[in-house]
């Protein structure tokens, strides 16, 4: 993914390190559905690719909202962890769900967590901050 060198706008900054698709479905991911290995990001509906998977993983760890944390024994137990960075994302990752939701006649409503965001915002981001606990700003 190429990067601007550098900007004074906050919007091209933000979009820059997290504006493309598959950036935002991985923080999403790790974010709402707390996920922590490749092979969970991999497993995710949207059927990301192995090569743009691998990609947008370092991307993001570049960029501070994620932390990898090597497995000890093998590949497959590297986890993914997110930053403070990336946990001061739940406000922008919401309002976009509370866009989507007004404008996408197709979400699925039954999903706990979309009757939980409409209903309930502050106590599903305390609930989904609790799986972060370990990290500190």
């Amino acid at each position: 993914m190429k990067k601007r060198s550098s900007t004074v706008c906050p919007i091209v900054y933000a979009l820059d390190i997290w504006g493309d698709p598959w950036s935002l479905v991985i923080l999403r991911d790790v974010l709402i559905h707390n996920k922590r290995y490749y092979r969970e990001f991999l497993a995710s509906r949207e059927h990301i690719s192995t090569n743009i998977l691998s990609a947008r993983l370092q991307s993001l760890v570049e960029a501070g909202l994620l932390v990898k944390i090597e497995g000890e024994s093998n590949r497959a137990q590297t986890m993914y962890r997110p930053t403070q960075k990336a946990l001061d994302l739940f406000p922008v990752v919401f309002a976009i769900m509370h866009w989507g939701l007004k404008y996408n006649p197709n979400t699925d409503m039954t999903i706990p967590i979309m009757q939980e965001l409409t209903t309930n915002e502050k106590g599903l981001e305390l609930r989904l901050l609790q799986n972060f606990d370990d990290i500190t700003s």
